[in-house]
């Protein structure tokens, strides 16, 4: 199990204390490794923050974030038919880095967009962070086994596998 959190936030909220504090409390989701990544937009921050439990390739280069060109990448789940999907993207050549199926999410989207969610199955909660479009796509598997929360206040918008994770980056104590 991974943990996954983000936000796109106006300038003047930005708090880097904030994303230190919700890291901490994403640590039990992912014990292996822990990071973020933040792209500032005119007038607004785009933060991504991923806790991993390692389970398919165990290697540092599966490490979340994951970002190709122009699309960073955080999931929390497992993409059952990858090995599939893999070998349909190397025949429109795609090349591969890591055997996980992080990468081949990631390039699913590159390829098919939003529609990519119509070729996977499993489990999932992802954000995808398209720098072409300055877009966040945010998608759960249909039966939400992967849980993915979110909140839209003054100061932003907040997701999270978890709601403590969406009360700590927004910084607000909600029920």
């Amino acid at each position: 199990m991974c943990g996954i959190s983000g936000s796109i936030i106006k300038e003047k909220f930005e708090n880097s204390a904030l994303i230190k504090k919700t890291l901490f409390l994403m640590k039990r989701r992912g014990p292996d490794n822990q990071n973020f990544f933040k792209k500032k937009q005119t007038n607004k921050s785009v933060n991504l923050l991923h806790s991993r439990l390692n389970i398919i390739d165990v290697k540092n280069r599966s490490n979340q974030p994951m970002t190709i060109g122009e699309y960073t990448l955080i999931f929390n789940g497992e993409i059952y038919n990858y090995i599939e999907l893999k070998r349909k993207l190397k025949k429109k050549n795609y090349t591969f880095k890591t055997t996980s199926d992080t990468e081949v999410l990631l390039k699913s989207y590159m390829e098919y967009g939003e529609k990519c969610v119509e070729h996977f199955i499993g489990m999932w909660a992802f954000a995808i962070w398209d720098n072409k479009k300055k877009k966040l796509f945010l998608s759960r598997d249909i039966f939400g086994e992967k849980p993915l929360y979110y909140f839209l206040s003054n100061d932003g918008f907040f997701f999270g596998s978890e709601i403590k994770f969406i009360k700590s980056l927004s910084n607000k104590d909600f029920k």
